[in-house]
């Protein structure tokens, strides 16, 4: 299911980037259409079922990994000409997908503390500079208030360091709410949470972190790649096939 030309609509490359580096984030509304978005839930809906465990639950969320082999829509998805372009803009034309998931949170799913994504948690503090990750949201069902959508922190990414009371909500924190098929694109480093689901509906979406090469993958993207039959150049670029490998070195 490639991105077809309605999928890809006119948006400003640098008015995007320009809000990622200001407040942390950019929301681009139905960036496909609501019939597609339902053709994808489906899919996730049914890898739901398959997959779900006692864990699941009792936890009130899902996350289902390595989807990138499991369906082709998210291979497209993940090589989305929207997302591609935001993300070379931001990270470089060899930037990689570090991991690709979808994430599903139950009716009565409770808020997760804030944080900052990997690698980010991974690192001694003061936390680097400059740009070298970022995280996507394909919204599969609309982000509201009332059914978990995502908490963030204007500005939060310019600290350089992790949240502090880190299960306290904030004064100056904002939901990122956003109807069905609309994408947001967050800064790494910015501070942000999920929220409680209230509703008795379930509410999903596709997380996708994309990384400059230098930076060691969450996922084994490239074991996903060899499963792949014929992956496209851009598909191979994305999930880490041309990203260098560890060599011995030989005089």
């Amino acid at each position: 299911m490639s991105a077809s030309p309605e999928d890809v609509k006119p948006v400003d490359l640098e008015d995007i980037q320009s809000r990622i580096n200001d407040q942390g984030y950019a929301i681009v509304p139905s960036v496909i259409s609501p019939e597609k978005v339902d053709q994808i839930r489906a899919i996730v809906e049914d890898l739901l079922v398959a997959e779900k465990t006692d864990q699941h639950v009792e936890s009130k969320a899902q996350r289902v990994g390595q989807i990138a082999i499991k369906h082709p829509v998210f291979t497209d998805l993940m090589c989305h000409e929207l997302v591609v372009g935001v993300w070379h803009n931001w990270l470089g034309r060899d930037m990689i997908c570090s991991t690709w998931t979808s994430n599903t949170y139950y009716p009565g799913h409770d808020t997760i503390g804030w944080h900052a994504d990997y690698p980010y948690w991974a690192l001694e503090q003061p936390w680097p500079s400059g740009n070298f990750t970022g995280q996507t949201i394909w919204m599969l069902d609309d982000f509201s208030r009332e059914n978990g959508a995502t908490g963030v922190v204007p500005g939060s990414h310019h600290l350089l360091s992790p949240p502090v009371e880190a299960d306290k909500w904030r004064d100056d924190a904002v939901i990122l709410e956003g109807v069905r098929g609309s994408v947001a694109f967050l800064h790494g480093a910015l501070w942000h949470t999920g929220r409680p689901n209230t509703t008795d509906q379930s509410r999903s979406c596709l997380l996708g972190m994309y990384i400059r090469p230098h930076c060691l993958p969450m996922e084994d993207m490239r074991g996903q790649l060899n499963v792949l039959e014929n992956p496209s150049e851009l598909l191979t670029q994305v999930m880490g096939g041309n990203q260098r490998q560890p060599q011995d070195v030989t005089g």
